[in-house]
């Protein structure tokens, strides 16, 4: 997305200040990918951790000079080499002069001004979702639609007793840093945060057979927690463990509220998903998934389904078959 949003911003500036070619435009994409790839690099390997303990306001300012001064850098050393060989003068005299004339002023100005509107999109963006904003912009569920969905409810284990261990503040942030590990999971198997519900977070993915990114979804948490737990046992004396429920079947979503709009699922398959996910600790299961979704996904030989039963969920009246899902390599899990 950073990427994209790099190359649209070499567009925009190429348009404002340079001739309306399409030599010109493939130049000026081509040093906007470059900036948005190493914008996104520092964002996600460098600056997001940092950045994410700090007031929003603080992290908005100092992202928007930051990476202002990083393309004005990055511009006016591309723009220098141009000079440089137009002028026949050294590279490091052009770099001196554009860097204290006006034209650095003009576009660190432009800069400041795109980053910000840039990264006002992006934190709209990250505010409803990727997906749920694209269709709240075009009206995807503007009326009600049924959808094949499948949910992953994922719940954490012992919150009452955490909750008791930690004050309130630090146990805020536990949940906070709980969620914000285990959300490079869902960005990597494709899933979608429908809900964050106390210290339960839905996940939902389209329903595509043969697909079990939801389950991989769910040991990819259980990893990240493991390669982590050094960070959450030194600044909190606990590593957070979590249970969760897969269910999948149709249910009909549609936009809600006039004051805060969300795009929401409503539907029986919902209420069952988390009834499943009740009955992990009564059967010792991490992962329990229904019979409808075991079968639609078909997980493949890289994970063990053992059968817990028929069993009669809070509020259903027929029993559903739950089966306890686990990783066979270690790898996975």
């Amino acid at each position: 997305m950073v990427v994209v949003l790099g190359i649209f911003f070499g567009l925009a500036y190429n348009h404002a200040y340079y001739p309306h070619r399409l030599i010109e435009y493939l130049e000026a994409a081509s040093v906007g990918f470059f900036c948005g790839l190493l914008i996104g690099s520092l964002e996600e390997f460098k600056l997001r951790e940092i950045l994410t303990r700090i007031a929003f306001l603080q992290a908005l300012i100092v992202r928007t000079i930051l990476y202002s001064i990083i393309i004005s850098l990055i511009l006016t050393a591309v723009l220098s080499i141009e000079i440089s060989m137009e002028m026949e003068i050294s590279y490091i005299e052009t770099f001196t002069i554009y860097l204290t004339g006006p034209d650095f002023q003009r576009d660190l100005v432009f800069s400041l001004l795109m980053v910000s509107a840039i990264l006002f999109i992006v934190q709209i963006i990250q505010l409803f979702g990727l997906s749920n904003f694209t269709r709240l912009i075009i009206g995807t569920y503007h009326r009600p639609k049924e959808v094949s969905r499948i949910f992953l409810f994922v719940d954490l284990k012992d919150s009452t007793s955490i909750a008791e261990k930690l004050n309130n503040e630090k146990y805020s942030n536990f949940i906070k840093d709980y969620f914000y590990y285990i959300s490079d999971a869902i960005t990597l198997y494709g899933g979608e945060v429908y809900q964050y519900v106390g210290d339960e977070i839905v996940v939902t993915w389209p329903a595509k057979a043969n697909d079990s990114r939801s389950i991989m979804c769910f040991f990819e948490m259980k990893k990240i927690i493991y390669q982590n737990q050094n960070y959450f046992e030194k600044k909190y004396g606990l590593i957070p463990d979590f249970k969760a429920g897969l269910h999948y079947g149709k249910v009909i979503v549609t936009e809600v509220g006039k004051i805060k709009k969300e795009i929401v699922y409503h539907g029986d398959v919902i209420n069952t998903a988390s009834r499943i996910e009740g009955k992990c600790n009564e059967l010792d299961q991490t992962l329990l998934a229904s019979s409808p979704v075991i079968e639609f996904i078909a997980p493949q030989n890289d994970f063990q389904v053992l059968k817990k039963g028929n069993i009669y969920l809070k509020g259903k009246s027929d029993e559903l078959a739950l089966f306890g899902v686990m990783p066979i390599s270690s790898s996975l899990y």
